[in-house]
C-alpha cells in the first residue's frame, strides 16, 4: 500500500488529485478513503499562495461595515450625563405611529391654540415632526392626563400635566425649527454644507428621556415637592440660550406654550424672522433678550401687553417701522434697548409713561420729528442715548428735570437752537455729548455747576462765543471736545483749574491770543 504524502511545497491537505496511488491497494480502503476526500474543498495551488491577500480584503469589508454602522450608536458629545438624544437618521425600521395618541395630543394643542392647524396636517413641518417624536419617539412617555368624565374640568395636577406636555412639545418644535438643515436653509435663505455648522454649541438633555426641566438652558419654577433643580416637565420659568449657535427662525409656538416664563434670553445667536404677535401671549415675562441677531419686520403693535416686562432688549438687529405706541404701556420697564436697528418715524409721546424707565437707549436708528417734551415724566432715568438719528428741533428745556441723569447722548442729529442752561441742573450728569448738531448760541454758564462732569463733546456745531472762565472749575472733566465750532476770544486762564483734564480739543474755531502758560500746569493732559 503506497503512503499518502503531504506536499513539500505547502503545509495543506494535497485534493486527491494531488495524491499517488498503487494500483494493488484494497478495494474497500480505496473507497473509504475516496469517501473522507471529497467532502473537502477543492482549490488550485494558486489560490494557496494568496490566501493572505484574501484575508486582508475580509478584514478591510468589515472594517468598512463598521464605519457605516457606527454613527447610529454614537452619543452626543454634549451630553454630560451619556444620554443618546433622538436621532431620526439612526436608521433601523421606523415604529407605527399611534395615531389614535396623535390625533388626541393634537386635539388639545389646538384647543388651547399652541399651533395652527395647517402646521399639524403637513408632515414636513417642524410642528408635525415635533408631536410625531412625542408620540412615538420620546422615551418620556408624556401623555394626556386621564379624566373620568369626558366634560369635566382639569384641576390641580392633572393642568400642570397638560401644560408640561404642550411645553416639551413646543421645546421639541424649536429644536427641529433651528437645528433641521432644510428649515434652516428655508428660512435664512442660506446653504447648509455642513450639518455641523448648524448645530447649538450646546444641547445638553434636549431630545433625551430627561425632563425638560434638565434641559440645557431651560429653568422651572420650583416644584413643592421636588425643590427648585429636578428630572421633571413643570413650568418652564427661563429659557437662556444666549449664544449657542442657533439658527433660523422663532416658531410661534415659543410664545404660546410659555404662558409662565419670565425670562426668555436668546441673545447673541442667528435667528432671524419677524416677531409675532403671539409674544403677547407671555404676560407674566420680564426680561426679553433677542439683541444680537437678525430680527426684522416691525415690533408687533401689541407688545404693551406684556405689563410684566422690566427689560426689553433687541437692539443689534433690522427692526424697522415705527416704534409701537402701546410701549408706553410696559409701565414697569426698566430698560429699554433699541438701538442699532431701522427704527423710523417720531419717538411716541406714550413714552412719557414709562416712569420707572432708567435706561433709554434709542440710538442709531432712523428716528425723526423734536425729542417729546413728556420725556421729563421719566424721572428715574439715569441714561439716555438718541445719538446717531434725524432728530431736529431744539433740545427740550424740560430735560433739566431729570435730576438721576448721569448720562446724556445727543449726538449726530440735527438738533438745532441754544444749549438749555436748565442742563446745569443735573448734578448728577458725568457723560454730556451733543457734537456733529446744528447747536447755535454761547455755552451756557450753568454747564459750570457739573461738577462730576467727566466728559463735554459739542464739537461740530455752530456754537460761538468764548469758553467760560466758570469752566475752570470743573475740576473733575477729562476730556473737551470743542473743536469745529466758531468761539473766539482767548482760552481763560482758569483752564488750569481743570486738573483732571487728559484731551482737549479747540481746533477749528477762531481763539485768538496766547495759550496761557498754566495750562503747561495741567499734567494729565
Amino acid at each position: 500500500m503506497a503512503s499518502r504524502r503531504l506536499s513539500s511545497q505547502n503545509n495543506v491537505n494535497i485534493s486527491p488529485f494531488g495524491v499517488d496511488r498503487d494500483e494493488d491497494d484494497d478495494d474497500i480502503e480505496n473507497n473509504n478513503y475516496y469517501q473522507q476526500q471529497r467532502h473537502r474543498i477543492i482549490l488550485p495551488m494558486c489560490c494557496l499562495d494568496n490566501l493572505k491577500f484574501i484575508c486582508a480584503l475580509s478584514l478591510l469589508a468589515v472594517a468598512l461595515v463598521a464605519i457605516i454602522v457606527a454613527p447610529s450608536v454614537l452619543v452626543n458629545r454634549n451630553n454630560t450625563e451619556g444620554e443618546v438624544p433622538w436621532n431620526p437618521w439612526a436608521g433601523g425600521k421606523e415604529t407605527p405611529l399611534d395615531m389614535a395618541r396623535f390625533d388626541r395630543i393634537k386635539d388639545r394643542i389646538l384647543e388651547h391654540r399652541i399651533s395652527h392647524a395647517s402646521v399639524l396636517e403637513d408632515p414636513s413641518s417642524p410642528q408635525y415632526k415635533a408631536l410625531a417624536w412625542l408620540v412615538r419617539d420620546d422615551e418620556r412617555h408624556v401623555d394626556l392626563p386621564q379624566i373620568d368624565d369626558e366634560g369635566s374640568k382639569m384641576m390641580g395636577n392633572n393642568v400642570d400635566d397638560e401644560i408640561a406636555l404642550f411645553q416639551r412639545y413646543a421645546l421639541a418644535v424649536f429644536w427641529f425649527q433651528t437645528t433641521d438643515a432644510e428649515f434652516v436653509e428655508e428660512s435664512l435663505g442660506m446653504t447648509v454644507e455642513n450639518p455641523r455648522d448648524i448645530a447649538w454649541n450646546n444641547a445638553d438633555g434636549w431630545m433625551t428621556s430627561k425632563g425638560l426641566c434638565l434641559w440645557y438652558g431651560v429653568t422651572c419654577h420650583p416644584h413643592q415637592s421636588y425643590g427648585v433643580k429636578y428630572d421633571g416637565d413643570f413650568h418652564v420659568a427661563m429659557l437662556n440660550l444666549t449664544s449657542n449657535n442657533i439658527h433660523g427662525v422663532l416658531p410661534g409656538e415659543l410664545f404660546t406654550a410659555f404662558l409662565k416664563m419670565t425670562v426668555l434670553d436668546l441673545h447673541q445667536n442667528e435667528l432671524a424672522g419677524t416677531l409675532g404677535r403671539e409674544l403677547a401671549n407671555m404676560v407674566e415675562l420680564e426680561d426679553l433678550f433677542l439683541n444680537g441677531n437678525s430680527f426684522e419686520g416691525q415690533l408687533p403693535d401689541n407688545i404693551g401687553a406684556l405689563r410684566s416686562l422690566q427689560n426689553l432688549n433687541v437692539h443689534d438687529n433690522q427692526f424697522d417701522g415705527p416704534i409701537p405706541v402701546s410701549i408706553g404701556e410696559l409701565e414697569n420697564l426698566r430698560e429699554l434697548g433699541m438701538f442699532n436697528n431701522q427704527f423710523s418715524g417720531r419717538i411716541p409721546l406714550s413714552i412719557g409713561n414709562l416712569k420707572n424707565l432708567i435706561a433709554l437707549y434709542l440710538e442709531s436708528n432712523q428716528l425723526t420729528g423734536n425729542i417729546p417734551p413728556v420725556i421729563s415724566q421719566l424721572t428715574a432715568l439715569e441714561d439716555i442715548r438718541l445719538r446717531n438719528n434725524m432728530l431736529n428741533g431744539p433740545i427740550p428745556t424740560e430735560i433739566g428735570e431729570l435730576k438721576e441723569l448721569r448720562t446724556l447722548y445727543l449726538d449726530t442729529n440735527k438738533l438745532s437752537g441754544a444749549i438749555p442752561t436748565e442742563l446745569g441742573t443735573l448734578y448728577k450728569l458725568d457723560d454730556l455729548q451733543m457734537y456733529d448738531n446744528e447747536l447755535k448760541g454761547n455755552l451756557p454758564l450753568e454747564l459750570a455747576f457739573l461738577s462730576g462732569l467727566t466728559t463735554l463733546y459739542l464739537d461740530a456745531n455752530g456754537l460761538t462765543g468764548s469758553l467760560p472762565e466758570e469752566y475752570g472749575e470743573m475740576h473733575a472733566l477729562e476730556e473737551l471736545i470743542i473743536s469745529s465750532n466758531e468761539f473766539t476770544g482767548e482760552l481763560p486762564a482758569t483752564i488750569r483749574g481743570m486738573k483732571s483734564l487728559k484731551n482737549f480739543r479747540g481746533s477749528d474755531n477762531q481763539f485768538q491770543g496766547k495759550i496761557p502758560i498754566d495750562i503747561g500746569k495741567l499734567l494729565k493732559l
